[in-house]
């Protein structure tokens, strides 16, 4: 066998037979001493921050002693690392090791070192997704130190005293993991959108506590490294937080580092006493602080240390309030923004001010109240006015007719006294006569009439004349009423509107923290913002909506903004659309990205003008908002050009802005309406037809005012949605229906205008005609749908220059909302 492979020699790069042996092993090893270019730049690539600082923590971490023989910081340490950074965490095992070796030597050493590494290896086990992971994490490091630790003192010095040792070193380990896991996730969010809870404020603070218990001795002359950290860290503190933070620090410091080889209670007292005082000058700024600190250490100083540290204490001292006075104020003011402190300053100034947010609340409310009144006066009063103003009217005009023709007549007393209800009933019906045939002449007088009056013709002249009068009179009668219940609605609308601010202003300042961080993150990679708003919802999760330049199509909302909005949130946010909604006419973009929405809508629109026009008298939108809602409107304006696309641009700019401002659907449609009434002395309307889509829960609201029907495909099938109801601007009673349907994954939407159906010239019914074309092409993407359709209906109406109409057919498609990190295969605003 051997024989067989004697003369073949394999090598990485390339295969060497019979003498050439000697040749590849040379090259090889010249090759070995430089590595390729690729293995260079990924040494460079591991070398990130969170290996330095795992490096880092680990190796002063492993340092730390407790009561003079316990080593729990390390192992905790390494497993939180893993846990936390992932791979580059595995930077802190060696780390952790090399600190371990300055502190510790012989069997102890063995079997910290080895505990660690059985700890690391094992955290792996522990699956991300477990139920409470930080308790399974706190066990296996109890497991493991107890195993391990208990075997090598077996072997060692097995003594009841050491074995205790173990029990406490395992216990303290156990307790310090899960605290290690908060405080490193703490530091790792940095706290720049929202500030740290208290208990990330201890965890990190324990996590500090034990970095400067491992600098240990570390010290050059008399000026040690724990005590100018420890220093520095409570004036830190006091600065920030005032004096109770600053006492607390002084505390939480000096016990920590006073467990590393021997107790000392008196330094907590100290450090506790000096950082009250700190915190009381905060008032006199940095220096203030300093000071106030200076001479609690040196109160403290002369009556508890002894007389040759007092010295090494003033120095330390000194080094430690130098160091804070050149600390950046910039890092402080992110401080305190982190640790939820930022506006302390602003409160402890107002002193005993009165809360604004609540007399804006109550002011607000009041203004509700106001406007609620206004409405229902309104209301009242044009409820009442219509019908006595009319019959006032009719009494009025009959008592003309008396008194410009019977006034002098010798049977006055006979027919407006003694037969009044005669006369009454007689000019009644001539009156009704009048208002069929326009016109009335002495022979339409009734019998008992003709019978007695001699002025027949003077009577029927009076009667057309003042009946002219009477109806313009009644014409601007009811338009009065008309603008009072126009007035009543706007006012109503208004009221709720106002109503609801309070909760959201609560809300919005509840999240109003966030929006500064958000924008300058934005700004720094380029974004251009023109306005953000946060928004906390009820169910606690957060809506960013914002405005920013259009981007021409290349969909930074999607590549570049919404990535960063939903790592700094630290929770996926979600568009509404997977398409740009920008139009060619819009000078901004406005848009809103949601927490844990269900659906999103795939969108697509085509139109075009009569006879191939570029100017169409139809418009559409596509709005968002709030509470993960979106809006598609369609407006068909009156006839055709500019006036046309007047009128139905400005149904839906003002609806939109309407819906967007709070405004229900029904005052909203009736406003729109109202305007277009009021504003158009001619004939003029348009029509409306407008579908709010509920991404959370699929239900979408259909309200259609003279609109062509909508089309809902699903499974085959092509169900149509109609309504009844007149164009906007024709009457001022509009009655405006809402209709629910639930949608399903997979659903698609078609809203057109009447201009696709009437293109149909063809057997049969318009409307099954472009059913049974949605159905062939149902599968087609939106915006492709949409393009087909308006080809098709210009192809059945003779060609693009044969139009009849103006046409516009908006589509849009229901999907499943799916996760952003999953979502690659296109863009999403």
């Amino acid at each position: 066998m051997d024989s067989l492979f004697e003369n073949i020699e394999i090598y990485p790069y390339k295969r060497s037979r019979n003498g050439k042996k000697a040749q590849g092993a040379a090259a090889g090893a010249k090759g070995a001493g430089k590595p390729p270019a690729l293995f260079r730049a990924k040494a460079v690539q591991a070398v990130t921050p969170e290996v330095l600082a795992a490096c880092f923590a680990g190796f002063f971490l492993g340092r730390a002693v407790l009561l003079g023989e316990l080593l729990p910081f390390g192992t905790s340490f390494a497993v939180a690392a893993l846990r936390v950074f992932g791979r580059s965490g595995l930077a802190a095992i060696p780390a952790v090791v090399l600190g371990l070796i300055t502190v510790s030597g012989g069997a102890s050493l063995a079997g910290s070192i080895a505990t660690v590494i059985c700890a690391s290896l094992l955290t792996g086990a522990v699956p991300r997704d477990a139920k409470r992971p930080w308790l399974a994490l706190a066990a296996l490091v109890l497991a493991v130190t107890i195993v391990v630790k208990a075997s090598f003192t077996a072997f060692t010095a097995p003594s009841a005293y050491n074995y205790f040792t173990v029990l406490f070193e395992a216990v303290f380990a156990a307790l310090l993991t899960p605290a290690m896991i908060y405080g490193i996730s703490a530091l790792k969010k940095r706290g720049i959108v929202s500030p740290f809870s208290g208990e990330e404020v201890f965890c990190i603070l324990l996590v500090f506590g034990g970095l400067v218990a491992g600098t240990g001795d570390l010290k050059y002359w008399v000026i040690s490294v724990k005590g100018v950290l420890s220093r520095l860290t409570i004036m830190l503190a006091a600065f920030v937080g005032g004096t109770g933070i600053g006492a607390a620090a002084g505390a939480v410091v000096g016990i920590i580092p006073g467990l590393v080889y021997t107790a000392a209670p008196a330094a907590a007292g100290a450090y506790s006493f000096a950082g009250l005082l700190a915190g009381a000058c905060r008032g006199f700024g940095k220096a203030g602080v300093a000071t106030g600190f200076i001479l609690g250490n040196i109160i403290l100083s002369v009556y508890i240390a002894a007389q040759e540290d007092i010295i090494a204490v003033l120095t330390e001292t000194a080094v430690a309030s130098l160091l804070f006075l050149l600390f950046p104020s910039l890092v402080i003011e992110n401080l305190k923004v982190s640790v939820g402190l930022a506006g302390e300053e602003v409160k402890e100034r107002q002193g005993d001010k009165p809360d604004y947010r609540d007399i804006l609340e109550d002011r607000v409310k009041s203004w509700a109240r106001v406007f609620g009144e206004l409405s229902r006066a309104f209301e009242q009063a044009s409820s009442t006015a219509g019908q006595s103003r009319e019959e006032q009217c009719l009494q009025r005009m009959l008592n003309q007719i008396g008194e410009k023709v019977c006034c002098d007549c010798a049977f006055y007393r006979t027919c407006w006294d003694r037969e009044f209800y005669k006369t009454y009933q007689g000019l009644i019906d001539l009156l009704a006569l009048l208002e069929i045939y326009g016109k009335v002449t002495p022979d339409n007088l009734s019998d008992d009439i003709k019978r007695r009056c001699s002025r027949t013709k003077e009577l029927a002249i009076t009667v057309s004349c003042l009946y002219e009068s009477y109806n313009l009179n009644r014409y601007w009668s009811r338009r009065l009423v008309e603008s009072r219940e126009i007035v009543s609605e706007q006012l109503k609308g208004i009221s709720e509107v106002i109503a609801g601010l309070p909760g959201d202003l609560e809300f919005e300042a509840a999240a109003g923290e966030m929006g500064p961080a958000l924008r300058k993150k934005l700004k720094d990679v380029g974004a251009q913002i023109e306005s953000l708003s946060v928004y906390r919802r009820r169910d606690g999760g957060v809506e960013v909506a914002l405005a920013h330049l259009p981007c021409g199509g290349r969909m930074e909302c999607r590549n570049v903004i919404l990535p960063l909005l939903s790592s700094m949130l630290e929770h996926p946010l979600y568009a509404a659309t997977t398409a740009c909604t920008v139009r060619e006419e819009d000078s901004s973009c406005h848009l809103i990205f949601y927490p844990r929405l269900s659906y999103r809508l795939v969108l697509g629109a085509a139109g075009t003008g009569k006879s191939g026009s570029f100017v169409s008298g139809d418009s559409y939108a596509f709005f968002h908002l709030k509470g993960g809602r979106f809006g598609l409107a369609l407006s068909d304006g009156m006839g055709t050009g500019p006036q046309a696309a007047l009128e139905s641009g400005t149904t839906v700019s003002l609806l939109r802005r309407l819906l967007e401002s709070g405004f229900g659907q029904d005052v909203a449609i009736k406003t729109v309406n109202s305007v277009l009434i009021l504003r158009s002395p001619g004939e003029s309307f348009a029509t409306v037809d407008l579908t709010v889509v509920d991404l959370n829960t699929g239900q979408a609201d259909l309200v259609k005012i003279g609109a062509a029907p909508t089309f809902i495909i699903r499974g085959g099938k092509a169900a149509q949605v109609r309504a009844g109801s007149l164009p906007a601007g024709i009457i001022e009673d509009i009655e405006v229906v809402s209709l629910r349907r639930a949608l399903e994954p997979g659903d698609v939407l078609v809203m057109v205008t009447d201009g696709i159906l009437d293109a149909y010239h063809g057997p049969g019914d318009r409307e099954e005609w472009l059913a049974e074309v949605l159905l062939q092409i149902g599968n087609v993407p939106p915006q492709e749908m949409a393009e087909l359709i308006l080809k098709l209906a210009q192809t059945a109406a003779g060609g693009p220059s044969r139009v009849p109409d103006d046409m516009t057919v908006v589509v849009a498609r229901l999907e499943i909302q799916k996760d952003m990190k999953k979502n690659k295969t296109g863009p999403v605003v």
